[in-house]
C-alpha cells in the first residue's frame, strides 16, 4: 500500500489511542478490558461553553427575589451588577434605590448612607425621594455607638430629617422623620449629659457647667423626659460653689518647681 493519505490521518489518532490503551492493558496482565471505564473524555476533550452573561432583566429579578428572601449579601450583588453593566437600562434606577435596600438589610449603614444619598443626589424628582432621604437620615442614626462617642452621625441624621421635612411636609416618611427627630436630639441630651458629668466628677466644674447650661438652654423638654432635671440642678449648685472659690492655689512643691 502507499502511503497513507494526509486527509485520513486525523480519523485513524483516536483509534490508535485505544490500542496503546489495550496493549498496556494486555502488558499489566491483565485479561480483560473494560470499555466503560476508560475516560474517554481525557481522549476526545470537549471545548467548554462560552460564558453568557445575565440581561438586565435577569439581574433585577434576580435581585429582587433575593431581597425578598433576605439574602441581602446576593441582592447587593445583582444591583451592583446591573449597574455596573447596564447603566443605561430602564431597571437601572431601581437597581440603585434597592441596592440601598439591600446595604441597610445586611446593617452595612455607611454603604447604605452612601447608596441612598446617591440615589437622592442623582433623582431629586423621584417619587421615592422621600423614602429615600428618610432611610438615608436612619442610616446615619445607626450609625451611632455610645454616649460617650462623637455624635457626628446623628448631628447628620438630624439634617436629612430636617431636609425631608422642609421639603416633603406632607409625606409620610415627613411624619417619621419628625418621630425619629425626637429620638436624636435625647441622644444628643444624653451624649452632653455624659460628658458634663465626665468633667463634673473629675472637678473640672467650669467645663462641667458650661455643657449643662447649654443643655438646659437647647434641651428642655429632652431633659424632663430623660429625667435629668434633679441631677442637673444638683450638679449646678455644686459647681457655682466650687467655681465661686476660685481656682485651687498650687501647693509649695508646685510653686518651688517640684
Amino acid at each position: 500500500m502507499g502511503l497513507m493519505s494526509d486527509r485520513l490521518k486525523p480519523f485513524f489518532r483516536p483509534l490508535a489511542l485505544v490500542l496503546v490503551l489495550f496493549t498496556l492493558t494486555a502488558l499489566s496482565g491483565c485479561a480483560d478490558v473494560n470499555l466503560a471505564n476508560v475516560k474517554w473524555s481525557k481522549i476526545f476533550k470537549k471545548k467548554k461553553a462560552p460564558i453568557v452573561n445575565k440581561t438586565a432583566e435577569q439581574l433585577i429579578h434576580m435581585g429582587m427575589d433575593n431581597l425578598g428572601k433576605r439574602h441581602f449579601s446576593d441582592a447587593a450583588d445583582d444591583f451592583k451588577k446591573l449597574k455596573e453593566e447596564y447603566p443605561y437600562s430602564k431597571y437601572a434606577t431601581l437597581a440603585s434605590l434597592k441596592l440601598g435596600d439591600a446595604y441597610f438589610g445586611e446593617q452595612k449603614y455607611v454603604e447604605a448612607g452612601m447608596s441612598y444619598e446617591e440615589f437622592a443626589r442623582l433623582h431629586p424628582n423621584s417619587k421615592h425621594t422621600p423614602y429615600v432621604l428618610y432611610r438615608a437620615g436612619m442610616s446615619h442614626f445607626l450609625m451611632f455607638t455610645a454616649a460617650d462617642r462623637d455624635p457626628a452621625e446623628t448631628r447628620k441624621a438630624i439634617k436629612i430629617f430636617d431636609t425631608l421635612i422642609a421639603n416633603y411636609p406632607g409625606s409620610e416618611y415627613a411624619a417619621k422623620a419628625r418621630r425619629q427627630l425626637i429620638e436624636c436630639k435625647k441622644r444628643l441630651a444624653v451624649h452632653i449629659f455624659t460628658m458634663a458629668k465626665q468633667f463634673y466628677l473629675s472637678g473640672h466644674y467650669p467645663a462641667a457647667k458650661g455643657r449643662l447650661d447649654s443643655m438646659e438652654k437647647k434641651y428642655p423638654t429632652e431633659i424632663a423626659e430623660l429625667g435629668y432635671g434633679p441631677s442637673i440642678k444638683k450638679m449646678l449648685a455644686k459647681c457655682q460653689v466650687e467655681i465661686a472659690k476660685g481656682p485651687p492655689r498650687p501647693s509649695r512643691l508646685v510653686r518651688w518647681g517640684f
